[in-house]
């Protein structure tokens, strides 16, 4: 035993050797992309599959080697480096990094391209790579038919490359770059079939609607950077005490690595806190500058909220979460990879790299939980009434990421992020599980016309059971009830400081969503899965997908099912008692934020494990709507069939199916209205002001006084002499007119 723990503690590559090929596990699939994207057509599908496969499995491996070095512990020390922001013997443990020199610099402001991985971000490298690897297997079968073959996988490798700069930078610059790659690559995938207007549209309004996060995005970015520059001018000494630095190390950091590393903004956080004595503090105006009169802390506030708007971009929160049910006009692929392994996880894994920062306002931590809670409630809602079972999956994803959210806005971050980590395999597995039952029923996607498919399609029944228990908690022993609970346990143990009544709003509206949750995926697996045949269906017969889709099902389906581990509470706790393995595992990259929240009485963090009767409350509401869904889709729906349905119920069905007219809203206030602006626009200000008077006005002015003139030169001489004769006529009366008066 001591040597299999031994074997697993000593990485096969040393830290420091390894650190400099990091930029590897970007490279290969942004190396993948070129070759299959430029020369694709010429190589044929087989060796388009295997350049793409490859790509992804050498990226995996690369993440594996450094994953497994950050956990490094050879002679009996953990890996660690010099933080370059700290004083010296401030370390930063189980993490490797290594930095390229300077991106780019203007003035005193600079940019490193930078990459860190540490304990957060190599789970996500390991997932990226691990499922996105399982769904390039899956689209060799699913996509072997269509024309765009080479397109389809240049775009995924593209999309994967993106996603690993995203979580592998090691400041907010380059996190942004690969915030703007997914959201290419996302238009490109979404948009796929282009030549079909109603996919080109869907793929636009993804576009369209993560512009106005990122526009977000930047702005917060831009106030960061602001207010590093006034606590720089205002902190004395006894403020980068409190943040384990001094004045000369910390304008050093930031001078060779630049203001908005993590790293840096994690002391910047350490400091603002009330009660350290120094300087500058969460009440402090800045006293200069383009932030002058504001307080620290309202900028804080600020700058979250901003970057809650883009987080919502991409996770798909309220109010921009209109494009992910539309993103399923991609291929099926293309949803598992953006719904469990890629983008809309951004926004989770930005607010956990950022908690630190989180934490000093209570204000913005509240409006991300209630926000949160607000659209898993609603997407649940909404989910109830869909029959294509990808949009079913597709408003799942909206409602388990906006319990992630809760998670993050109650300060329950290694829940949150946990739940981001096991929805990424039982979400994988539905949706590839989704896109097998349409591979064998003739592109059938209404669960009304499926039926009775567990006797033809045994494996992809076997491993959607398994998803679906794993997201709806009806089997507890799934990794899914465990991450959601632990959530649920952080928000209702945990209080914002001003605002506790939060705590239990968002607790009772997450009780609601397990139970909805349970009621919604419930119905999926029984109407597609359990029954008998429906007489609408397209074929008569199903038949069970090449092993190239089934296998992956079943080691994600395996995924699903083990990482419940993770959430057990078998580690040692500092001070006593035991905390859940995922919680200790992540501890060294949250304990910054745990140490300002306890420093500045922002977040009352509580630490207890959820006991037997916290797990068999939470169960109670997942059978209840798992209760709830088989007995009215096994009893009393059919025992119904051919009676009139009440109009009460045939309203409420009809709003929720038409997604509670959110998007018609959205027509009506926002689209509408600026397309007549832009009409108006264009129209008056554009064409006639600028193009016709001020641009072409002088040439307008002198085209029509020369039409005029033009007329007067006639060159016929009786013309000219009646001209003159009237003129000579017209003054001797205008003469005599004078004289008589």
């Amino acid at each position: 035993m001591d040597g299999i723990v031994e074997f697993f503690r000593t990485a096969p590559i040393p830290p420091e050797v390894f650190a400099p090929s990091l930029g590897l596990i970007i490279l290969l699939p942004l190396l993948g992309a070129f070759v299959c994207g430029v020369f694709g057509k010429w190589l044929g599908r087989a060796n388009v599959h295997l350049v793409a496969c490859s790509a992804i499995a050498g990226a995996f491996v690369l993440s594996v080697l450094a994953f497994w070095a950050t956990s490094d512990a050879a002679a009996g020390r953990v890996v660690s480096m010099p933080n370059p922001f700290g004083i010296e013997r401030d370390t930063i443990r189980y993490a490797i990094a290594h930095d390229y020199g300077t991106w780019f610099a203007a003035g005193d402001f600079r940019v490193n391209f930078g990459l860190l991985v540490d304990h957060l971000s190599g789970i996500l490298l390991l997932i990226i790579t691990g499922v996105g690897f399982l769904i390039h297997l899956y689209s060799t079968s699913y996509m072997e038919h269509d024309d765009g073959y080479w397109r389809f996988f240049a775009y995924l490798n593209l999309f994967v490359a993106a996603m690993l700069t995203l979580v592998m930078a090691d400041n907010l610059v380059l996190l942004f770059v690969g915030w703007e790659g997914v959201g290419m690559a996302s238009y490109l995938l979404i948009g796929f079939w282009y030549t079909d207007s109603a996919k080109a549209w869907a793929g636009r309004k993804a576009f369209v609607t993560n512009r106005i996060g990122d526009f977000a995005f930047l702005i917060a970015t831009f106030l960061l950077i602001l207010t590093v520059s006034a606590f720089n001018r205002q902190a004395d000494a006894r403020d980068y005490n409190a943040a384990g630095s001094s004045r000369a190390r910390y304008e050093q950091g930031i001078s060779e690595k630049g203001p908005v590393t993590f790293k840096g903004l994690e002391k910047l956080a350490l400091a603002l806190p009330e009660g350290t004595g120094g300087a500058v503090s969460l009440a402090t105006p800045i006293e200069s500058g383009p932030l002058s009169g504001y307080t620290f802390g309202g900028v804080m506030t600020s700058i979250m909220l901003l970057f809650l708007l883009g987080a919502a971009g991409k996770s798909a929160q309220l109010p921009l979460y209109v494009w992910l049910p539309d993103a399923m006009a991609g291929p099926t692929p293309v949803s598992a990879l953006i719904h469990a392994a890629t983008m809309v996880t951004a926004g989770v894994y930005l607010f956990c790299r950022m908690s630190a920062l989180l934490v000093l306002s209570p204000t913005a931590m509240a409006t991300i939980a209630i926000v949160g809670a607000l659209t898993s409630l609603l997407a649940a809602l909404i989910a109830f009434a869909q029959d294509d079972i990808k949009k079913v999956l597709a408003y799942s994803t909206v409602s388990q990421l906006g319990i992630m959210f809760m998670g993050v806005g109650m300060g329950v971050f290694w829940a949150a992020a946990m739940h981001l980590m096991t929805h990424a395999f039982f979400k994988a597995c539905l949706f590839l599980g989704a896109g097998s039952v349409m591979h064998g029923n003739g592109d059938e996607t209404d669960i009304k016309k499926l039926g009775g498919l567990w006797k033809e399609m045994k494996w992809t029944h076997a491993t959607f059971l398994i998803s679906t228990l794993a997201i709806t908690g009806i089997f507890p022993i799934m990794s899914g009830f465990f991450s959601k609970d632990a959530i649920f346990h952080g928000v209702h143990h945990n209080h914002l400081h001003g605002l506790e009544w939060v705590s239990g709003f968002v607790y009772v509206l997450g009780l609601l969503i397990t139970a909805s949750t349970a009621f919604y995926m419930s119905r999926v697996y029984l109407l597609t899965f359990t029954g008998k045949r429906s007489p609408e269906a397209k074929l008569a017969h199903a038949h069970e997908s090449a092993w190239h889709m089934t296998l992956p099902l079943v080691i994600l389906a395996f995924l699903a099912f083990i990482t419940f581990v993770y959430a057990l509470p078998l580690m040692p706790r500092t001070g006593g008692g035991t905390q859940p393995v995922f919680e200790n595992f992540l501890s060294p990259v949250l304990r910054p934020a745990e140490t300002v929240a306890r420093v500045a009485e922002t977040v009352k963090l509580d630490t207890s494990v959820p006991g037997v009767g916290d797990y068999a409350f939470a169960w109670m509401w997942a059978l209840l709507g798992g209760g709830a869904a088989a007995f009215a889709y096994l009893k009393f729906f059919p025992s119904r069939v051919g009676q009139p349905v009440p109009a009460f119920a045939r309203a409420v069905r009809r709003t929720a199916l038409n997604k509670f007219y959110v998007d018609e809203l959205y027509e009506f206030i926002l689209i509408r209205p600026v397309k007549f602006m832009a009409f108006i626009l264009f129209r008056v200000v554009d064409a006639l002001v600028i193009d016709t008077v001020l641009v072409r006005g002088t040439a307008y002015v002198t085209e029509k006084v020369g039409l005029g003139l033009r007329r007067l030169q006639t060159g016929d001489a009786q013309a000219y002499a009646a001209i003159m004769a009237l003129a000579i006529l017209g003054g001797a009366v205008y003469a005599l007119v004078q004289v008589l008066s």
